[in-house]
């Protein structure tokens, strides 16, 4: 029953050991931060990201170059079609 609580922060994960009799806190521990990156990785890593966005950047512009020239064909396409149906256009509102 003597035995402490041990607590681990969910934010942060820290380690607090709380005395059971006392409520004093006996020990805080913060969990170690990863080890920082060098310059030239960080350098490196963001031109990879820089050169990801161009390539994503580029293919969005083929696909909306490819978009535009469909609709074109599918414009005229229709265009055509109107052309060909000799049926004369009815109102709905003339059906009364």
């Amino acid at each position: 029953m003597a035995a402490n609580f041990e607590i681990t922060c969910p934010c942060c994960e820290t380690l607090i050991i709380v005395d059971r009799i006392t409520g004093e806190i006996l020990l805080h521990k913060q969990k170690e931060k990863a080890t920082k990156e060098s310059f030239d990785a960080m350098v490196s890593k963001l031109e990879a990201q820089k050169s990801e966005a161009a390539k994503r950047f580029e293919k969005q512009l083929e696909s909306q170059k490819d978009r535009a020239r469909i609709l074109e064909e599918k414009f005229k396409e229709a265009m055509q079609r109107a052309e060909k149906d000799d049926k004369p256009l009815i109102n709905p509102m003339d059906m009364d």
